[in-house]
């Protein structure tokens, strides 16, 4: 007899958080903190919910956050690019 598991990512139960979620989630709390630490508050909150933003699920998708999909888009925007003319 097998025991098979569905996944090998371990969800947390809230949400369906992972353990990626937490870490990058504490990661925009500890630079929110730092921030409004130095009185930088405008870019804090702008911090703070670019973070929560990112933890949205996608179509309401267990496992697919908003970070995964920024993580593409900046990928595709610092891919190097060739562009080739032709005239005729």
């Amino acid at each position: 007899m097998y025991i098979t598991l569905k996944s090998i990512k371990r969800n947390l139960g809230l949400f369906n958080l992972e353990v990626e979620d937490l870490i990058i989630g504490s990661i925009f709390l500890i630079i929110f903190i730092l921030l409004f630490m130095l009185r930088i508050y405008t870019i804090s909150i702008v911090i703070l919910s670019f973070g929560i933003l990112s933890l949205f699920p996608i179509n309401y998708s267990k496992c697919n956050r908003m970070y995964k999909l920024f993580v593409l888009f900046v990928k595709y925007l610092f891919k190097n690019k060739r562009y080739y003319y032709y005239k005729d």
